[in-house]
């Protein structure tokens, strides 16, 4: 037999690790066979391979383009075997790398060629705009008597056959194990946690950054490299630079860069033999190698549960959620992101999104008051892991294993000093002859046909399977003209309002008791004056230098409710009566103008949960990333910590502050930080009652909505 492997590559990278395995297991079994390639190897072995012109990553191709690949891939097949190969071994011809494989891959099956279709990764699952480059491909997944389907999970399997694969023509073949073998004891005499992956997305990279916090304090972590691709090198970056600012204690890109100690190589090998565990945190994997090769390495592993993963991981200490309260990120901020999210995730599959959608979300996340810090998006995450800096904090989050909860930070703690595990024995069944067995099935009596693209797309917009880390990130916007972004200040600036600190006042306190009786609370004499107290008692307890309040939580405190009683709506109600507003006059036919431009809008404002709310239909122009409440981090404006977390929230989507616009009505609180943290700044003077005191020159001054628009861009007007 002779044996045609093809895949894009040869780079660094999970799949060609898995080919050089298959390439010594032929070898080794006497098996003929060449690697076609659109790259030659950049490092390792020699490999018998060729590389094919126009095999490599590319964004379309038509069926010409289609009919010269299969040309080539046969001539090049041919030249190195001496005849045409008896099995094309082809991986990943779906994901939607090259488009040109993908329709060359339905040729092969329509001229009768032996086939292998090693799926490792899906387009459909969380690869949008990978999806939108095979879609219109219709033969993509053809099935026959001379083809086979090789997964690396029996979830992905079941996809398949529910689709009409027939399950004789499927199998499950397991990853080889990439690695030497043990490392020997740990070197580290101190916990040490590696992640052996390159830093994309789907790695959760903030989980990582979450656990150096919550992890006892003489713990390090480390990511072993960056990612090659720009667009996922940018968010790596922008997760370094977070960690160096709120978590010293977590390294990334240290492979060949930096040692595991003092006088130690830098290399891969070398961090292996240092760690004391390997770590993963991934929301998906095909396969989870890093799993296998903890224990070749006989080294523990620790982080993340993934269900699906048919492992038996007796080495492992693993959680299946790492909780959050609900209330740190609140319901309504939620589910702007995942309205957004959503609707742009299904945009760019070109499917419509079904009417409950989101609400059947919504659900699927929200567990009873707690979140899944896994399923979060970047921003949110950030916010959260900025709160845990806090001590108080820090023993708040939970993991989950196997439906029991435990204290994040002890559950860690304790598997950090855990007695050893119990490494599996290596597989009994050579790779060569699982390789074997796959090449020689053959089912004549087999049915053959294209399965439906549909069906398998269809299971992974479900809203159980809904993931924002799989989904595409928001693109950046860079406008020429003038600035990218314009974030606003609320309260004096979008909206008018009587000054809202919290102060005693007994003109409402009768409205508000009936309102607290009305959500069936027995109110106090003064509620406003029992506010008032609550807030000085928590300032005076906070460490910042300008701490904020949440509303809910005081008013839960005063009412003697219990933790996690949610106390939105009864917020929303007394400050309707407390604090009433209405929007700025000339402020919605802006932002409108604004949107309709394309420019990105944001919010950083004093706030609290009901802010929003306030600013009625306008809420939903502002992008839920670039929305910074001070409610929801506990400091307040003019604090420089809090226009830092919104130049983060910029950097996520590829901005920088000084492309960007803050427009605010104070001087001091607005101006001064927001220039301090690099932004443009434009102070509205527009009206009597909203123009604060402070002595600062900004970038720009307007007293009527329509200058703001000339600011903003020198193309938009109101009409």
């Amino acid at each position: 037999m002779t044996v045609a492997i093809v895949h894009y590559h040869l780079g660094p990278g999970g799949v060609t690790q898995v080919i050089r395995a298959a390439s010594a297991a032929l070898l080794e079994a006497g098996v003929r066979h060449v690697i076609l390639t659109g790259s030659a190897p950049q490092s390792g072995a020699p490999l018998p391979h060729e590389v094919v012109e126009g095999l490599g990553y590319r964004d379309s191709a038509g069926e010409e383009d289609a009919r010269l690949l299969e040309q080539r891939l046969r001539t090049a097949a041919a030249g190195f075997l001496g005849a045409a190969p008896d099995l094309w071994h082809i991986h990943n011809p779906t994901l939607g790398k090259n488009p040109a494989l993908t329709a060359c891959v339905a040729r092969l099956a329509e001229a009768g060629e032996r086939l292998v279709l090693q799926i490792h990764d899906l387009a459909e699952e969380g690869r949008p705009f990978l999806y939108q480059k095979i879609r219109g491909i219709p033969k993509r997944y053809p099935f026959g008597p001379r083809i086979r389907y090789a997964f690396l999970n029996t979830r992905d399997r079941a996809i398949f056959t529910a689709a009409g694969l027939p399950e004789s023509q499927s199998a499950v073949i397991p990853n080889p194990p990439t690695t030497a073998g043990a490392a020997g004891p740990p070197l580290s005499p101190t916990p040490l946690l590696f992640a052996p992956v390159r830093g994309i997305r789907r790695k959760n990279l903030g989980e990582l950054v979450l656990l150096s916090i919550l992890t006892p304090p003489q713990t390090r972590i480390a990511v072993s490299r960056a990612p090659s691709d720009p667009e996922a090198l940018r968010l790596h970056e922008v997760w370094r630079n977070f960690a160096l600012r709120f978590a010293p204690r977590i390294a990334f890109d240290v492979c060949d860069k930096s040692a595991p100690a003092e006088g130690a190589d830098a290399g891969f090998e070398s961090w292996i033999r240092h760690c004391t565990h390997v770590v993963g945190t991934s929301v998906a994997e095909g396969y989870g190698l890093p799993f296998v090769e903890a224990a070749a390495w006989r080294r523990p592993f620790l982080g993340r549960r993934l269900a699906h993963l048919d492992h038996d991981l007796p080495h492992a200490r693993l959680y299946d959620r790492l909780l959050i309260p609900a209330e740190w990120i609140g319901r309504p901020v939620l589910t702007d992101q995942l309205k957004t999210t959503l609707e742009r995730h299904h945009r760019a599959c070109r499917i419509p999104l079904e009417r409950g959608r989101i609400e059947a979300t919504l659900e699927a996340l929200w567990d009873d008051g707690w979140l899944d810090f896994g399923n979060l998006p970047e921003a949110l995450q950030q916010a959260v892991i900025e709160r845990c800096t806090d001590a108080t904090e820090r023993s708040v989050p939970l993991v989950q294993d196997r439906g029991k909860r435990h204290s994040a930070a002890a559950w860690l703690a304790e598997s950090l000093t855990a007695a050893g595990p119990v490494f599996p024995a290596a597989t009994s069944v050579p790779y060569q002859d699982t390789l074997r067995d796959l090449y020689q099935a053959e089912d004549p009596a087999g049915a053959q046909g294209v399965l439906d693209p549909q069906a398998i797309l269809r299971p992974h917009l479900t809203p159980q399977a809904f993931h924002f880390l799989l989904s595409p990130p928001r693109p950046a916007v860079r406008r020429p003209d003038r600035f990218d972004a314009v974030i606003f200040d609320i309260y004096g600036t979008l909206v008018l309002s009587p000054p809202g600190a919290v102060r005693p006042n007994p003109a409402v306190d009768a409205e508000i008791r009936a309102i607290l009786r009305k959500f069936g609370h027995e109110a106090p004499d003064s509620p406003t004056t029992s506010l008032h107290e609550a807030v000085l008692r928590h300032h005076a307890a906070s460490p910042a230098e300008h701490p904020e309040v949440d509303l809910r939580k005081l008013w839960s405190e005063i009412l003697g409710l219990p933790p996690d009683h949610d106390c939105t709506a009864l917020v929303i109600a007394t400050e309707d009566a407390r604090v009433p507003t209405r929007l700025m006059p000339g402020a919605a036919a802006a932002v409108h103008a604004l949107a309709a431009a394309g420019v990105s809008l944001g919010l950083l404002s004093n706030a609290q949960c009901n802010s929003l709310r306030a600013l009625e239909g306008l809420a939903d122009f502002f992008d839920p990333d670039l929305t910074v409440l001070s409610y929801q981090h506990g400091i307040a404006k003019p604090s420089p910590a809090l226009f830092a977390r919104m130049a983060s929230r910029l950097e996520h989507i590829g901005l920088e502050t000084g492309r960007c616009l803050f427009v605010g009505n104070d001087p001091i609180q607005d101006m001064v930080p927001a220039s301090a943290a690099g932004f443009q700044t434009a102070l509205f003077t527009g009206h009597p009652d909203s123009l604060r005191p402070g002595a600062f020159t900004p970038d720009f001054v307007f007293n009527d909505w329509k200058e703001l628009l000339s600011i903003a861009s020198a193309d938009l007007r109101i009409d």
